[in-house]
């Protein structure tokens, strides 16, 4: 990890991390690492605990890079022709914010179901993906949050 300052609050006063690893449990100190980590690896400030990071537990140890490197190649089909498909990629944003919810997201996007239904078949040819698969609707659901990060 590289040496950055970054603001620890503590009920006394420590110098290094080493020294608030003496107080806590080597639990909570491998967590603290972890979520200061993940405040870093996206340019980040402030508090969070480690436990509130969710499915981002997992990402910790992949760089920035990766990350983006894996949003753009799912993305990739709907940025070639960006002015032709970037409402293809509002509606996939707003579908998997919405759950996958059709009925929630036609209403966001102020569409009729089946406009919306006409986009979903688009947007799974152009991606070749199927929504109705598990390992896809991961997929998707993860480059999507990723995206929004």
């Amino acid at each position: 990890m590289a040496n950055r300052n970054v603001p620890v609050y503590t009920t006394r006063e420590m110098t290094t991390i080493r020294q608030l690893s003496r107080i806590y449990p080597p639990l909570s100190f491998g967590e603290a690492k972890k979520a200061v980590r993940y405040l870093q690896n996206r340019n980040r400030h402030g508090v969070v605990r480690y436990g509130d990071l969710g499915v981002n537990q997992l990402l910790i140890h992949q760089s920035p890079e990766d990350q983006e490197a894996f949003v753009r190649s799912v993305f990739q089909p709907l940025w070639e022709k960006k002015e032709k498909y970037s409402d293809l990629e509002k509606t996939l944003l707003v579908y998997v914010h919405c759950g996958q919810s059709a009925h929630l997201t036609a209403k966001q996007l102020h569409i009729h179901i089946n406009t919306l239904y006409q986009r979903l078949r688009k947007i799974e040819e152009l991606l070749a993906i199927d929504l109705k698969q598990p390992e896809d609707k991961l997929k998707i659901q993860l480059a999507c949050h990723l995206r929004s990060e």
